[in-house]
């Protein structure tokens, strides 16, 4: 009995000795056995070559400033006077000069009628012992990396040994490369030994990753996939180059570039007037020398709008030069945009998780009524029934959709723009209205989201924490303020709201609140202590009145604020939010203007509210009116 005594506390000490390596050998297998991500980027990151890898390797895509200014000093007899005859009004050949010099550097990317490279084209080889981002990131100073700044975040979230960058050629169709793609997920799985990968793709990423789940998603190499901004149903800018059918979106477009830049888009407000009609015309004249580089890119045939496909297809491809691109071609929009419903659904079946990142609330930068993030329409990107831009559904709409069973979910947008009840996927596609295209990496709430759905198990659907519902706001500088009530979900408002809560999202910019307006509720707003705003800083403004005691009601807020340290101070920034306080609306459809008319517009002649609009002054003056008139209301 003794010695089983002894022989059990010798045992007992051994383990205890043995737990802390245990535990160490298994965290190393944890992390070692850490599911792989691969990330797969948007249209035209990867960069491209002739002669990789040899002493005559030469770059020619990701154009440089230094490649530019060399066509220009050849083409200087030509762009000089062009450039003076801009001056004079001549946009057209201006443009046309420009295009013409850009289809002279970018003559290596053409392709032939059958989508196939004219020149010897390549990209950094997909083999995972050189894709890895640990590998890449410690040779050649990190030249082949795309999207450097999210590719070091990701480095410091998760092991990098197990992050690979799928390069592609982003001339070439969704078909093509899906299956490059296919290659390159079973290369990774096969040299890390794990049975699944995880994908984050982006906008053009996300079609081929699709279009992979399409053709391979019972393979079941997929464990979970993150899809930012993904251009699923296409856009109408390629119909819109391919007939020369450009009217830019020129505030938004500024602000867009902006905020690409890292700025908070000041000078946007300059287009409020019909000055820069120039823009247009130049753009029109560019795009005829860059249709003739790209109208073989099966690319940009892949990204075309369904609704447009057959019809530019009859228009600009002959079926005899074009029969293998079409049959590739037909695919794409025969057997993958109409059924993603179905592929999305059957690979969550599988247990193959899948969420959607998706912009609304910009116009295309090309023009049109289509409601999306500057580059990619909403309902292309989610699936979601949207209103056209500047309209929202009647007070009292019914969702449409049958995506969603559960009646106590509302997938309807506060401003009520969008109808996610339609989405692919209803449950796990989040809308962040003002969200440009591609600029998931600079938002602190769009970075925030694609980690937890990337790495943690957090994020099931739209419902599992408040503080990613399935509709929010921009975060991005360029919106400077973040307005939401302070106990209802952002957008929405109900008798359980004490406060509007307003945050600063400027990075060098001070704020103070003047005023705040609320359109067809009766709310009045105390900003008497609000004080001065520092950036980042929040400021809660209580307000009085009784909210009506219905549901789905839209209503407009507008703040007033003064912008320390802008060159244009007098600002405004409108919301719309939806009453969610009681027995729904009785049932209604149409559509309704999204904006109201301000107080200042309802107050002046036409005439001159449209004087002031020419002059690039009707953001300030309505700032001014709207804040005089609360004084005496």
């Amino acid at each position: 009995m003794k010695r089983l005594f002894v022989l059990l506390c010798a045992f007992l000490i051994l383990l205890t000795a043995l737990s802390p390596a245990a535990a160490a050998a298994e965290a190393t297998a944890s992390k070692r056995e850490e599911t792989p991500l691969i990330l797969i980027s948007g249209f035209m990151c990867s960069k491209l070559f002739t002669d990789f890898g040899t002493d005559v390797q030469t770059q020619v895509w990701g154009l440089n400033a230094g490649e530019i200014a060399a066509q220009i000093r050849k083409d200087a007899g030509n762009f000089v006077p062009a450039l003076f005859g801009l001056l004079g009004g001549n946009a057209e050949r201006f443009g046309a000069v420009v295009g013409d010099g850009a289809t002279r550097v970018m003559e290596k990317l053409k392709c032939t009628p059958q989508g196939v490279s004219v020149y010897p084209v390549t990209h950094y080889p997909n083999t995972p012992a050189t894709s890895s981002l640990a590998y890449m990131q410690t040779h050649d100073d990190g030249a082949y990396l795309y999207e450097k700044n999210f590719c070091e975040y990701i480095s410091e979230k998760t092991d990098p040994n197990r992050v690979f960058c799928y390069q592609y050629d982003s001339r070439l169709d969704a078909v093509t490369l899906a299956e490059e793609l296919k290659d390159f997920i079973d290369a990774v799985r096969a040299v890390t030994g794990s049975r699944q990968v995880r994908l984050f793709a982006l906008s053009y990423g996300g079609l081929i990753v699709s279009t992979y789940l399409t053709y391979h998603g019972a393979e079941n190499a997929v464990e979970r996939v993150v899809m930012s901004v993904p251009a699923l149903g296409g856009t109408d800018i390629p119909a819109r180059i391919l007939r020369g059918d450009i009217a830019l979106a020129k505030e938004s477009l500024i602000m867009f570039v902006g905020t690409a830049l890292g700025g908070e888009s000041n000078y946007a407000r300059l287009l409020e007037s019909d000055r820069a009609g120039w823009i247009d015309r130049f753009a029109q004249a560019l795009s005829g020398g860059l249709r003739e580089i790209a109208r073989n890119w099966g690319s940009v045939w892949s990204l075309s709008a369904n609704s447009d496909y057959a019809a530019l297809k009859a228009e600009f491809l002959d079926p005899a030069e074009s029969g293998a691109l079409i049959a590739r071609l037909d695919r794409i929009h025969n057997e993958v945009m109409p059924h993603l419903r179905e592929t999305f659904a059957a690979c969550r079946a599988r247990g193959t998780q899948i969420s959607i990142l998706c912009g609304t609330g910009s116009p295309l930068v090309t023009g049109g009524p289509l409601n999306g993030d500057m580059i990619l329409p909403a309902s292309g990107v989610s699936g979601a029934k949207t209103a056209p831009l500047g309209k929202r559904f009647a007070d009292g709409y019914v969702p449409d959709g049958a995506g969603c069973s559960d009646p106590a979910h509302c997938h309807v947008s506060p401003s009520m723009e969008i109808d996610a009840s339609c989405a692919y996927l209803p449950e796990n596609t989040w809308f962040i209205n003002g969200h440009y295209h591609g600029q998931y990496f600079y938002e602190d709430y769009t970075r925030s989201l694609v980690t937890k759905l990337l790495l943690t198990d957090e994020l099931r659907d739209v419902h599992s924490d408040p503080a990613y519902p399935q509709f929010e706001t921009s975060s991005h500088p360029y919106r400077t303020l973040h307005v939401a009530f302070d106990e209802s979900p952002s957008g929405y408002v109900s008798d359980a709201d004490r406060a509007l809560e307003i945050r600063s999202l400027t990075e060098d910019c001070y704020i103070r609140i003047l005023s705040v307006v609320a359109q067809d509720l009766p709310l009045t707003f105390d900003v008497s202590g609000s004080g001065l705003l520092a950036p980042g800083e929040t400021v809660r403004l209580p307000f009085s009145g009784a909210l009506p005691q219905v549901a789905g009601k839209c209503a407009q807020l507008t703040v007033n604020y003064l912008k320390l340290g802008s060159p244009h101070p007098l600002c405004t920034c409108t919301v719309n939010v939806t009453v969610q306080n009681g027995a729904p609306l009785p049932a209604a459809g149409g559509l309704v203007p999204l904006e109201q008319d301000s107080g200042f517009r309802r107050a002046v002649p036409e005439f001159l509210y449209r004087a002031v609009e020419r002059c690039a002054l009707r953001q300030s003056v309505e700032c001014i009116y709207d804040t005089v008139r609360s004084f005496f209301d």
